[in-house]
């Protein structure tokens, strides 16, 4: 007879409760969960060892990362300097040698790279530009690491993305599976306890403890962006610091009401830990791997020797004599002269620079099909963010950070423009003075400062891009892990607490 009692006062009282309970019980019920359970986990040495270690490499990754960074921003702008005076001061010449004399110019980075370097390590740090030739970036920073490193790289995003649900897996996996397992859940449900407060509760203070993690990489970004001075790269950083805040919070509340789904659902602790482990494993390292792979095989790039092959072979093909020619005789009827050497400009100015328009035709429609690849695998690897938190997030925060494909490929239309600009210039002068007695003109450094410094901004965020690629899917995943804790918590109401 206690029996029966006591399952009818399980299953029927508590919901009966809740119903008529209203706001003031669920508050009441959720404050007494929060001091509960954050007293308990205050005393509770494990606790302290996995926010310690958790804390302490979240503290090695921000300061070694806005170390590196705020040298390699300090490097690359001395370089950028020394480079604008090299060419400022290289002397009297023909201008088109000027134009092979070239210049090197670097790319920015954000304070937000410093949290999440994305390609960075492995995409070029500084081009050469150069009359007639697109160049290719180079100084990779993994080129002079160690394997290792390549394997195993330690920054603030991996903390958070890879470190952070692990450490709360372990801290909040029996959430609910460790009093069905003691028999100690009945007793408050009996007392009328809603499940909705001390899930919510208890998930608030395990997001509370991953939080920590996240300080020491906003100090870190706050240091940054206050010794950057006016070097940001952005137009729009205050927007990408919050959206990068935000979509970590959300990213953490979603493996809290995970954790909390799943410690509902099964029976014991290591059903809950096994299950849990298994997830995380999958969700953060398997199929952001997997998404990568599948992605280069939607859209294949060519091998660097085959790209240079078929772009070489492009250039290599002279453009139309036939439309040179025409355009050599309406330049004559313009001046009403029979002659080259009777025009008012100097031809091979002109020549040269529909030299340099043949080869920018070349170079946006090959670098343009490969750009057009390489976004066909960001937009193919993206789609596995609405089935992992962790590649969405991952794909928000490095967009944000301006260390992904899209900002990259903005860098090198960036350093292209500036090329041509360059070549422009020096055309321009050299069509504008004439030959005299075989003699060219040379220019000086008045020609030379004619072109403007290299000052690369990224373009404002796309928004429209980013919501469908990487904040909807979170937001998705976040809303269906908070209907997965719901449904469990309605299998425990149901009496299912054994």
């Amino acid at each position: 007879m206690q029996a029966n009692l006591n399952a009818t006062t399980l299953t029927s009282s508590p919901a009966a409760s809740e119903r008529r309970g209203g706001t003031a019980r669920w508050l009441l019920a959720f404050a007494g969960t929060w001091q509960a359970d954050w007293r308990e986990r205050r005393r509770d040495w494990r606790v302290w060892l996995v926010v310690g270690v958790g804390l302490a490499l979240a503290c090695c990754a921000a300061l070694l990362s806005a170390l590196q960074l705020s040298a390699t921003l300090d490097a690359r702008g001395s370089a950028q300097q020394a480079e604008q005076q090299r060419w400022s001061q290289q002397g009297k010449k023909y201008p088109h040698a000027a134009a092979h004399y070239g210049v090197y110019v670097f790319k920015p980075l954000s304070a937000l790279a410093a949290l999440d370097p994305g390609i960075e390590h492995y995409v070029g740090a500084s081009v050469w530009l150069e009359a007639h030739k697109q160049n290719e970036l180079v100084y990779r920073p993994a080129n002079d690491e160690p394997g290792v490193n390549r394997q195993f790289r330690l920054n603030p995003a991996f903390v958070l993305q890879v470190l952070a649900p692990m450490a709360m897996i372990f801290l909040g996996f029996g959430m609910f599976a460790a009093e069905r397992e003691r028999g100690t859940l009945a007793a408050l449900r009996i007392n009328a306890a809603p499940l909705s407060a001390l899930a919510l509760a208890r998930g608030a203070v395990l997001l509370c403890l991953a939080m920590t993690l996240v300080l020491p990489a906003c100090v870190a970004v706050g240091v940054l962006e206050w010794t950057l001075d006016s070097r940001s790269p952005f137009s729009d950083g205050t927007l990408r610091a919050a959206l990068f805040t935000m979509g970590y919070l959300v990213y953490l509340a979603t493996w809290a009401a995970l954790i909390a789904a799943v410690s509902a659902w099964v029976p014991n602790l290591r059903s809950s830990l096994a299950l849990l482990i298994g997830l995380w494993a999958f969700t953060t390292l398997v199929l952001p791997r997997a998404a990568v792979e599948l992605a280069q095989l939607a859209a294949p790039l060519p091998t660097m020797q085959q790209f240079r092959a078929g772009l070489d072979d492009a250039l290599g093909m002279a453009d139309d004599p036939a439309q040179e020619n025409r355009d050599k005789e309406q330049l004559l009827r313009q001046y009403g002269v029979k002659d080259a050497k009777d025009l008012p400009v100097n031809w091979a100015g002109v020549s040269l620079q529909r030299s340099e328009s043949h080869g920018d035709h070349v170079f946006d429609e090959h670098y343009g099909a490969l750009f057009d690849a390489m976004r066909r695998q960001s937009a193919t690897a993206a789609l596995a963010g609405w089935l992992s938190p962790a590649v969405a997030v991952a794909g928000l925060s490095s967009a944000l950070a301006g260390s992904d494909t899209e900002h990259h490929v903005q860098f090198i239309n960036g350093a292209e423009q500036q090329r041509r600009t360059i070549q422009q210039v020096m055309n321009t002068a050299i069509t504008a003075h004439r030959e005299k007695d075989g003699v060219r003109h040379d220019g000086d450094q008045s020609l030379w400062d004619r072109v403007p410094p290299f000052r690369f901004l990224f373009n404002a965020l796309d928004m429209g891009s980013l919501l469908a690629r990487q904040i909807l899917p979170l937001l998705t995943l976040f809303i269906a892990s908070l209907l997965l804790c719901a449904a469990g918590l309605r299998h425990l109401r149901n009496g299912n607490l054994r």
